[in-house]
């Protein structure tokens, strides 16, 4: 009886109503404050990279894409961004101005986009390769400006105001992400009668989404940051060598660190096996990714003020611990899915799970950084976290080669749960002997 009733309570929590009706009052409150332009550069954020990322698998699959390409998309931004983060943040902080430093970045990355809509045009046997090589190096502004942003919540926002802010964002994010891209998906599955039709509103998207991702930049400079005096920058205070030795001696950053680590490669490990099996079993077109989409995002923005409540009432790492586990289900259940309308719906329960973490995440790492060189501390993290998202999904790539995709998403699965038990033993002995 009690199971049924928090089954209810929590059906009342994530009431699609109560959350249209948050939303309104939430609009209202924050309006002309800082979380409010940080809640529209997220939209901005989200709108630009929902018109064609979503659909980077069929436009890779297109062009001609083996496992291998698919296993490529997933592990190259990662290289890169683990190539270029540390470097990319010490030079951070020799910047007076890092709100415009990490403005040019950000349009850096949008423009690259423009890069992708010479692909279509290029000789067959190149498209595939460069549009995979074509992401990775994206990911290099991006990664930097990601991470620099990271360090401005944790400046911008304090404790409490920070994890509203947080989820603030992903919640009207996750409310724009299914509307994009089930109107980009209609589109490039309807509209075209030819590939070369399909192929060249997959151009226009491209030149939209860095449209939309010049109006990003211009809201994201409206956050008001305290910038240091000119030619005075507090970061570079500290030596680079005094911050390492500081991040090694940090046991409160390191007891979130290794555990968030081994989770974050078991979750990246299963991706490009969901890709694998939507692609290649599922034969899931443009329109259906965008489905797929949509029902993840209508149930992440449905869940946003759950998952918020949970937080407030039970701590990060009990939300941790929740999603992750949630996560490890999803990966029990993906090789059984016979459809493609059987995939739309355990999208549902990715995008529950899935904010879940996301909010979990964030909020932990900010937890466990000091205010004082935090730019470094979240390079040094997103790092070890890219240099884990190149070599998981070829770990994946290994398991599914020698035992085929349902063994393959079995052991991921198995991985989550272990890796989620590793979260909540470390974090139990914490705070028993803190």
């Amino acid at each position: 009886m009690r199971f049924i009733a928090r089954l209810r309570h929590m059906r009342r929590e994530i009431n699609l109503r109560e959350g249209i009706a948050h939303m309104r009052r939430d609009m209202a409150r924050m309006r002309g404050t800082n979380i409010w332009f940080f809640i529209l550069y997220g939209l901005l954020f989200d709108t630009a990279a929902n018109l064609w990322r979503p659909f980077a698998l069929p436009f890779l699959n297109r062009l001609g894409g083996t496992e291998f390409h698919i296993t490529l998309l997933n592990a190259l931004p990662g290289l890169v961004a683990a190539i270029v983060l540390l470097p990319g943040a010490l030079l951070f902080r020799h910047f007076a101005n890092q709100k415009k430093a990490t403005a040019a970045f950000i349009l850096i990355s949008r423009g690259l986009i423009l890069v992708l809509v010479l692909i279509p045009v290029l000789p067959p046997y190149i498209r595939p390769m460069l549009f995979v090589v074509m992401l990775g190096l994206m990911n290099f502004p991006d990664a930097l400006s990601q991470t620099s942003l990271q360090s401005f919540l944790g400046s911008v926002f304090n404790g409490n105001t920070r994890g509203q802010a947080i989820a603030a964002r992903t919640k009207f994010g996750q409310a724009i992400i299914p509307v994009v891209s089930i109107i980009t998906g209609l589109v490039i599955t309807f509209v075209p009668r030819t590939e070369e039709q399909r192929m060249l509103l997959y151009q226009i998207f491209f030149v939209i989404a860095f449209s939309v991702g010049v109006l990003e930049v211009r809201m994201f400079n409206r956050l008001k940051v305290a910038e240091a005096p000119p030619g005075e920058n507090p970061l570079c205070k500290t030596k680079s060598r005094e911050i390492f030795r500081a991040i090694r001696k940090d046991k409160r950053f390191l007891a979130f660190f290794f555990p968030a680590i081994f989770f974050m490669f078991t979750w990246q490990a299963g991706w490009p096996l969901f890709a694998f099996h939507q692609v290649r079993v599922l034969q899931a077109t443009e329109l259906w990714f965008a489905i797929f989409a949509l029902a993840s995002g209508v149930s992440a923005f449905i869940s946003g003020g759950f998952w918020q409540r949970w937080l407030r009432k039970y701590g990060n790492t009990a939300i941790f611990i929740i999603a992750g586990l949630l996560l490890a289900a999803n990966a029990a259940l993906i090789p059984f899915i016979p459809n493609v309308q059987m995939m739309a719906v355990l999208s549902l329960f990715m995008g529950f799970s899935a904010i879940g973490i996301n909010t979990a995440i964030l909020n932990g790492v900010l937890e466990a950084t000091p205010e004082e060189n935090r730019m470094v501390y979240l390079a040094f993290y997103n790092t070890v976290v890219n240099v884990s998202l190149f070599v998981a999904p070829f770990f994946a790539h290994t398991l599914y080669r020698m035992w085929g995709n349902m063994m393959a998403l079995l052991i991921v699965c198995a991985l989550r749960v272990v890796s989620t038990g590793v979260i909540w033993l470390v974090n139990y002995k914490r705070h028993k002997n803190p």
